[in-house]
């Protein structure tokens, strides 16, 4: 699940995978990442995510679209909440040579959010014949029909608000929240636990309980894979040097940098790059 840089782990991977019923939210997974596009349908109901700093609420016939490698963490359904989720190799996306602006948005950790009526038939109907043609072989079918989704996103963004925000400390902890979003604005920067702790007011030994109890993570490792998720982006974005992406994403080393990036995605950074980008 969650990677952690004493365990070398790689990315999870999902593939491209379709799934719809009731919320996994029981199973009260820590913030994790996935190397997919993620596409969320609420059928009924709303879920709660924290993702990349913010707590997120998408409410029912809402759909969300956002990069899996930006930790993120489903923490609360309502009780009767049924969703459809996807997911959809960056590989795959990349080629689909989506607008530009919309996919730099989402590999910089934005969640797009729309309840538009030029999306309302990609519905929980539509999410089930995907499942069906991903069972009977017809993965490329459902693939189709995703890309023009999303370009239907893309014609939305930014138009359409980003977000849905839930009041501060509905499921999650007041100072862990805040803890979270000072790492998502300032990651590039040379901060560590200590300084995450300090900006919120609090004890940093009290901090890092209050934060791991939060989300199941160190901020350490938080901060890490923030980091990484970063590199990640410009490694498929861009074709800055992989040296200047490590110090661009705040990590100090070059070494520290190739260990976790390893760890945390199965593969090193110029790997990475090559088995993602179109060539």
């Amino acid at each position: 699940m969650i990677q952690n840089l004493k365990q070398p782990v790689a990315l999870q991977t999902h593939g491209f995978r379709v799934w719809s019923g009731k919320s996994p939210v029981g199973e009260n997974m820590p913030p994790h990442r996935h190397n997919e596009l993620e596409l969320n349908f609420i059928e009924r109901g709303s879920v709660t995510y924290t993702h990349a700093g913010r707590h997120i609420q998408i409410q029912t016939h809402e759909h969300a679209v956002f990069w899996g490698a930006v930790p993120h963490q489903l923490v609360d359904c309502t009780v009767d909440a049924l969703m459809g989720i996807v997911t959809i190799p960056m590989s795959e996306v990349l080629r689909w040579e989506l607008p530009q602006d919309f996919v730099l948005a989402l590999l910089s950790g934005s969640m797009f959010c729309s309840t538009d009526r030029s999306l309302l038939t990609y519905t929980d109907a539509m999410f089930r014949q995907w499942y069906a043609d991903a069972a009977l072989g017809h993965r490329h079918i459902a693939l189709m029909e995703i890309k023009a989704f999303l370009y239907r996103c893309a014609l939305l963004w930014p138009s359409e608000t980003e977000h849905t925000p839930v009041d501060d400390g509905l499921t999650v902890p007041v100072k862990a929240q805040q803890m979270a979003r000072v790492m998502n604005e300032q990651f590039q920067e040379s901060i560590s636990a200590s300084d995450v702790a300090a900006q919120v007011g609090l004890n940093a030994n009290y901090a890092m309980s209050t934060f791991k109890s939060a989300f199941g993570v160190t901020i350490t490792d938080y901060l890490t894979q923030r980091r990484i998720a970063y590199a990640q982006q410009q490694l498929l974005t861009t074709d800055v040097s992989v040296t200047d992406i490590a110090l661009d994403a705040g990590f100090h080393t070059l070494s520290h940098f190739y260990v976790a990036f390893k760890n945390l995605c199965g593969h090193s950074p110029g790997k990475y790059r090559a088995l993602l980008r179109r060539v």
